[in-house]
């Protein structure tokens, strides 16, 4: 019998944007049960990808969006690990996933749930990408 690692560790975690069109996502924070506070958005083009610093079998909740479609992800991971958001966009009647309550396994350790786009257009605030991204 092996001993079992009691000391935190950290893993990386890196969402790529696989899909056609720029997507944002946002660190949603819950504090003591209450409904989740926005945190910071990243705005990720085609092809960008965004690698984050996690600790280890921690929870960790995301907001995703590429209007008209939104979806919240629930992360907890023990290793490192990567994610298409194209994978997170497909539809749940892919045969491979199963439409609960619980959400939408995209990949080992993340789920998503299919939110509402909120009525509405929504104005998305790009003023601090640089001006040789636009």
């Amino acid at each position: 019998m092996s001993p079992t690692c009691t000391i935190p560790y950290e893993v990386l975690l890196e969402f790529t944007n696989t899909t056609p069109d720029a997507v944002t996502m946002q660190v949603l924070r819950r504090e003591d049960g209450e409904r989740a506070q926005a945190g910071p958005v990243i705005y990720l083009h085609q092809g960008e990808s965004l690698s984050l610093v996690l600790t280890a079998g921690m929870a960790y909740q995301y907001a995703v969006r590429q209007p008209p479609r939104e979806a919240e992800l629930s992360v907890k991971i023990w290793s490192d690990t990567q994610c298409s958001l194209l994978d997170v966009f497909r539809t749940p009647s892919s045969p491979h996933r199963c439409n609960t309550d619980a959400g939408i396994m995209v990949t080992e350790g993340i789920t998503a749930k299919p939110k509402l786009a909120s009525s509405g257009p929504r104005r998305q605030d790009t003023s601090w990408v640089s001006q040789s991204r636009r």
